[in-house]
C-alpha cells in the first residue's frame, strides 16, 4: 500500500521514497513545491512553483487513523509545535488528510537515527557522548520551556547528522500516543525500554522529569552499546525501571569520567525529586566536562589509566600519592651546621609560619562574614512582598516539584514571618491547591484493585475516602449519578477541615461531587435540546427523525435515574382512531386490524421506514394538535 502513494501529491508534498516505517505508519522522503499564483514562472504541470524543499512525510495508519479523538489532541499539539525554533528540533511543517488518511510533514535531516549509529558502531566514545549529549539537553530545556513534554526520547527519535548535530523528532506523537504504543505491535518493547516510573505507574504526574529518566536511559546506551534494562516482553523492562537500581555505565566501560558517571545514575534515579533539577543543569556538567577536555585539564575518571599515579595506590591509603621527598641539605658537618644552612632552615620556618598565620587570618575573615551574612538575614527577612512575588511563577507551574519549592521557600516563610499580610486568600488557595493534588495521587493507591501494603488506609481521612468511594461507585454504576454526588457531599461533613490531613479529602470529595453534578446538568441540557429537536420533527411531518431521536436517548440515557422523567414512556392512547402522543420513548407498534369490505381502514402503527406516498392520492397532512403526539399514518 506505502508503494501506492508514490508519486502522489499530498498537498504542497509530492511523495518520492519509503524512508522508514512502523507501528504507527511510513515515513517517505517528499519534496514541499511553494506555488505563487502571481508568479510567471511555471513547471511542466502549468503549476507556478516558486521554491522547494526536502520534507519528511509521515503516514499514519492502523488503529491510530481512526481514533478520531486522538488525531483530534495531535493536532492541537501540532499548533504548539509549529512555533518551535531549535537548531537541535526537527521544524514541523504541516498536517493534513489524504484520501481518509493523516499525514505529518517535518524538515528532512540528512544522517541516520543514533539507533541506527548504535547498530553499526556498538558504544560510542564518551568525548563524542558528551558531545551530543549537551544538543539533547539543549533541545529538551527549549522544549520544556515552552511547556511541551516530549514522553517518547529514545534512540529511533534523534538524528545524527553528517556534521554530528542532534535533531530531535517526533516532537508530540508521543506525548499524545503513549498509551497506545504500549499496546503497538513492534512497538511496545522499543517505548518501554526508555520509560521512566512514574510513567508507567502513573503517579506522580508526568514531567519534564520524565524526560530527563529516558535522557538518562539513551546516554548509558551511548556509552555502553546496549539499554541499561533488556528482557523478553515489556512487562519484565517496565519491571526492571521500577524496581532494579540504575546501573553504571563504568560497570562495562573502563574510560569514562566519573561526573558523567555519577550524571547518568542520577538521571536515572526512581524519585523525580532527586534528578537534577531540569535539561539545563545537565547540561551544564556536560559543558563542564567537554570544555576540560578540550583545554587539555585533567578530567578525574573512574578507573585511573595504567601510568597513572593514582593506579598504583600506596599502601597507606587508595589513591593516596607519596609527598616528594625534602632534598639532603649539603656543606652540612658531623655534629653541628653551617650558618648558611641554619639561615635556610630558619627562613623556610619563617616562611612556613607567616604562610600559616595568613591563612588562619584568612579563614577567621570568611567566618566573620558568614556569620555576618546569617546574622543580616535574620535582621532584615525577605519583605512579604518579595515572598510573594517569589512564590506567583512557582505556583503558575504545572509541575509539582515547583509548588513544594514553592512552598518551603516562600510561603511557608510568608505566613509564618507575617502573620497579617494581605495575601492570606491567595496562599490558601495555594495550599489547597498542592493538598488536593497529594489526595489526587493518594485515591489512585487506596482505589487500586490489588491489594498492597501501600493500598491500605491509614488515617481517618483516607477511611473516610474508601467507604465513600464505595458507595458513590456502586450508585453511579447502576444510574443514579445524583445519589453518589450526595455521598460526597455527605462525605465533606464527616471530616474536620481544620485538620490539615482531613482538609485534603475534603476538598477532594466537594471536587468529585461538583464533577459529577456537572456532568447531570450538561446531559440534562442535552437531553432537553434532543426533545426540542423531536417535537420540532414531528410538527414539520418527520416522523422518521422523530423515531431516530427517541430511539438515541433510549439506548444511551434510559439508565440514568436523574432522566426518569424525560425518557419515561408515555400512557398508551384511548382508541386507535385518535393521533398518539409522540413519547419521549417510541410507544409500541400496533398490529394492523383485518381489512374489512364495507368497513373504515383503521389506522395503523408507524412503520420503520417512510413508505411510498401513492400516486392516487397527495400526502397526508400531519396531524395538528395543540400537544405532544405520533405523526398520523
Amino acid at each position: 500500500m506505502s508503494q501506492g502513494f508514490i508519486g502522489e501529491q499530498l498537498g504542497s508534498f509530492r511523495l518520492e521514497e519509503v524512508i522508514g516505517s512502523g507501528a504507527m505508519g511510513v515515513v517517505f522522503r517528499a519534496t514541499q513545491e511553494i506555488v505563487d499564483p502571481n508568479s510567471s514562472a511555471a513547471d511542466a504541470e502549468g503549476r507556478k512553483v516558486v521554491a522547494t524543499r526536502k520534507a519528511a512525510v509521515k503516514i499514519v495508519q492502523g488503529e491510530i487513523a481512526e481514533n478520531t479523538k486522538l488525531l483530534e489532541r495531535f493536532s492541537r499539539e501540532a499548533e504548539i509545535i509549529k512555533q518551535f525554533r531549535h537548531p537541535n528540533i526537527v521544524r514541523w511543517l504541516a498536517t493534513g488528510k489524504f484520501r481518509g488518511t493523516y499525514y505529518f510533514a517535518m524538515e528532512f535531516v540528512e544522517g541516520v537515527t543514533l539507533e541506527k549509529l548504535l547498530l553499526d558502531r556498538g558504544a560510542i566514545p564518551w568525548r563524542e557522548v558528551v558531545d551530543l549529549a549537551i544538543q539533547i539537553c539543549d533541545a529538551l530545556h527549549y522544549a520544556h520551556q515552552q511547556g511541551v513534554v516530549h514522553r517518547d526520547l529514545k534512540p529511533s527519535n534523534l538524528m545524527v547528522t553528517r556534521d554530528g548535530r542532534i535533531k530531535l523528532t517526533d516532537f508530540g506523537i508521543a506525548r499524545v500516543l503513549d498509551r497506545t504504543a504500549l499496546t503497538a505491535p513492534g512497538r511496545t518493547l522499543g517505548t518501554a525500554a526508555y520509560m521512566a516510573p512514574e510513567q508507567i505507574r502513573g503517579t506522580p504526574a508526568v514531567s519534564h522529569k520524565t524526560d530527563l529518566y529516558s535522557l538518562g536511559v539513551v546516554l548509558y546506551q551511548m556509552l555502553t552499546g546496549k539499554p541499561p534494562f533488556e528482557g523478553a516482553s515489556a512487562v519484565v523492562l517496565m519491571h526492571c525501571h521500577l524496581n532494579e537500581p540504575p546501573p553504571r555505565p563504568s560497570d562495562k566501560v573502563q574510560e569514562i569520567p566519573k561526573a558523567l558517571d555519577d550524571l547518568v545514575v542520577a538521571l536515572m534515579s526512581k524519585n523525580p525529586t532527586s534528578r537534577p533539577w531540569d535539561a539545563e543543569a545537565a547540561g551544564v556538567i556536560l559543558t563542564e566536562l567537554r570544555d576540560k577536555a578540550a583545554r587539555s585539564e585533567a578530567v578525574p575518571m573512574v578507573w585511573p589509566a595504567a601510568d597513572s599515579p593514582d593506579a598504583n595506590p600506596s599502601r597507606a591509603g587508595v589513591g593516596v600519592t607519596p609527598p616528594p621527598a625534602r632534598p639532603k641539605k649539603k656543606g652540612k658537618k658531623p655534629g653541628g651546621a653551617s650558618g648558611s644552612n641554619l639561615r635556610s632552615d630558619e627562613t623556610s620556618w619563617t616562611d612556613a609560619v607567616l604562610s600559616r598565620v595568613s591563612l588562619e587570618t584568612i579563614g577567621l575573615v570568611v567566618a566573620l562574614v558568614a556569620i555576618g551574612g546569617f546574622m543580616a538575614y535574620w535582621l532584615w527577612p525577605p519583605s512579604a512582598q518579595y515572598l510573594y512575588r517569589q512564590a506567583v511563577p512557582l505556583m503558575e507551574s504545572s509541575r509539582r516539584s515547583d509548588w513544594l519549592t514553592a512552598l518551603e521557600e516562600y510561603i511557608d516563610p510568608l505566613d509564618t514571618g507575617y502573620p497579617n499580610h494581605p495575601y492570606h486568600a491567595q496562599t490558601q488557595a495555594w495550599r489547597d491547591l498542592i493538598a488536593l493534588d497529594e489526595a489526587e495521587s493518594r485515591s489512585k493507591m487506596l482505589a487500586s484493585a490489588t491489594a498492597t501494603p501501600f493500598s491500605e488506609p491509614k488515617t481517618n481521612g483516607e477511611r473516610q475516602y474508601v467507604i465513600f468511594f464505595s458507595l458513590a461507585t456502586k450508585a453511579a454504576a447502576a444510574g443514579h449519578e445524583d445519589v453518589a454526588a450526595n455521598y460526597w457531599r455527605e462525605m465533606t461533613g464527616s471530616l474536620n477541615v481544620d485538620d490539615p490531613d482531613e482538609r485534603k479529602w475534603i476538598l477532594l470529595s466537594q471536587k468529585r461531587a461538583e464533577e459529577l453534578e456537572t456532568k447531570i446538568r450538561e446531559r440534562r441540557t442535552f437531553v432537553e435540546d434532543q426533545l426540542r429537536r423531536a417535537d420540532a420533527a414531528f410538527r414539520g411531518g418527520r416522523p422518521n427523525e422523530v423515531i431516530t431521536i427517541h430511539a438515541m436517548l433510549k439506548e444511551k440515557f434510559a439508565k440514568y435515574a436523574d432522566l426518569a422523567d424525560l425518557l419515561a414512556p408515555a400512557p398508551p392512547p384511548e382508541a386507535p382512531s385518535e393521533p398518539t402522543p409522540p413519547a419521549h420513548v417510541p410507544a409500541p407498534e400496533v398490529e394492523k386490524p383485518a381489512a374489512s369490505p364495507s368497513a373504515t381502514p383503521a389506522p395503523t402503527a408507524e412503520p420503520e421506514t417512510e413508505p411510498e406516498p401513492a400516486k392516487s392520492a397527495p400526502d397526508p397532512a400531519p396531524a395538528q394538535s395543540g400537544r405532544r403526539g405520533r405523526p398520523a399514518s
